[in-house]
């Protein structure tokens, strides 16, 4: 069995436009980031495409443009590289991309205040019921960022994402089983989710 193989970029001190990036993320790509609703939003996801090649490289010396074919419910794969999956996320100014090769999920999350209210949709009633004991605001926020965090990988390695719903799994019980990795780096908690 092959572990996923996870890479991340820090992008903070780099000052590219979207346009400096376009001969790097071929038309489909560039098309998809310029289309997204802010320029913030579109360079996130350019970095994060640039770290997929970067990875396809590394693991599996692909050094062509990818191009995504997209499953019901808009999970991304890759054409013509059966036997090979991936996953990307940004948050902030940090990407995230895992290969493997077999089907892989991950996320990352910046910390940021979340509220209770919110947290109800996405826990369950353990969960929300051990959370809603925390008292300090800040260990508040990055509980739930991490539990999101988790939520979110495991809905983009089964492909349904969100719409699955993320209240009927507990995220700790997922890791204790051995399906998902997370790790807090600085302001970010990062979590990686597969078969194994």
């Amino acid at each position: 069995m092959t572990l996923p193989k996870v890479y991340l970029y820090n992008f903070s001190c780099d000052d590219h436009s979207l346009t400096d990036l376009e001969y790097l993320l071929g038309e489909q790509r560039f098309e998809y980031c310029a289309k997204m609703k802010s320029v913030k939003a579109g360079l996130c996801s350019a970095y994060a495409f640039l770290l997929l090649r970067y990875a396809l490289k590394q693991e599996f010396g692909i050094t062509d443009i990818p191009r995504f074919t997209y499953n019901e419910h808009g999970k991304p794969f890759l054409c013509g590289a059966e036997g090979i999956y991936f996953n990307m996320s940004h948050a902030a100014e940090r990407v995230v991309c895992a290969v493997s090769r077999s089907p892989v999920g991950a996320d990352i999350q910046d910390i940021r205040k979340m509220n209770l209210r919110t947290a109800e949709k996405f826990l369950t009633a353990g969960e929300f019921s051990a959370v809603s004991g925390i008292t300090d605001e800040n260990k508040l926020n990055a509980e739930l960022c991490r539990l999101w965090c988790i939520k979110e990988s495991y809905g983009k390695f089964t492909g349904k994402g969100f719409g699955e719903g993320f209240t009927g799994f507990e995220a700790d019980s997922l890791a204790a089983a051995g399906k998902i990795r997370w790790v807090r780096r600085d302001n970010y908690f990062i979590s990686v989710c597969g078969e194994s």
